[in-house]
């Protein structure tokens, strides 16, 4: 099975590549520390409780603990509605900021971003192996380069995937790294048993990158040495 890695044009990159861009904020910068919880130090985010004194607490924290971390009172299930407005117009900064992150979204938008966040932790993307390695995007690379040594690395924007034992029992990935275009990639190739004893294979290149990065290239697959595609 072969594969080739080529840029799209510029213009449709430009137009396929999605970026968020920080909005600018005059809000005063403690306005959202108002909703910081006292167990976690996340942000409580409607739907918003309190305690009978009036101390807020995240959703996720609200049902580990059995009374207000701040002042020992009986928690309820009573909604703060006027924070639950203020909420509303306070841009709070991106769970990631400590990586580095400068985004400050409303809540409405803020776990949406926090899900795709470039800053956010990484798994480790080999398939088939119990490695559970994470961190930054930055060090990903490196992680596989010298964690998965077993991996073969190869270079130029023709990619020839040589699978052995392919017709061994069971479901198999084959993996190696692919680097051109001043970036690597990673090529992952899977067989599955079907009904009967058929088999298919599944191919999937992922860029080790941004998002923006990878929508800058297209991967065109042909069948070399086998006889259907389907």
């Amino acid at each position: 099975m072969a594969f080739q890695v080529t840029p799209t044009p510029t213009a449709a990159t430009v137009a396929a590549a999605a970026a968020i861009v920080p909005a600018i904020s005059s809000q005063p910068a403690d306005l959202a520390a108002l909703f910081e919880c006292p167990v976690c130090f996340d942000y409580v985010l409607p739907p918003i409780y309190q305690c009978e004194s009036g101390h807020l607490i995240c959703n996720t924290c609200k049902e580990r603990v059995q009374c207000c971390p701040s002042c020992r009172g009986r928690l309820g299930t009573v909604r703060n509605l006027a924070m639950e407005k203020v909420a509303e117009t306070v841009k709070f900064p991106c769970k990631y900021a400590s990586n580095g992150c400068t985004m400050r979204l409303l809540h409405t938008e803020k776990r949406i971003h926090e899900t795709n966040c470039e800053r956010r932790p990484y798994a480790c993307p080999c398939p088939g192996t119990s490695c559970k390695w994470e961190g930054p995007l930055d060090d990903v690379l490196n992680h596989l380069l010298t964690a998965h040594k077993t991996i073969t690395t190869l270079g130029g924007e023709d990619i020839v995937f040589l699978a052995t034992d392919i017709h061994l029992p069971g479901a198999v990935d084959w993996v190696m790294m692919q680097c051109c275009f001043d970036h690597y990639f990673m090529l992952v190739l899977e067989k599955q048993e079907r009904h009967e004893g058929h088999q298919q294979f599944f191919a999937v290149v992922q860029l080790i990158g941004t998002e923006k990065e990878a929508n800058a290239f297209r991967c065109v697959g042909l069948c070399v040495g086998v006889q259907s595609c389907d």
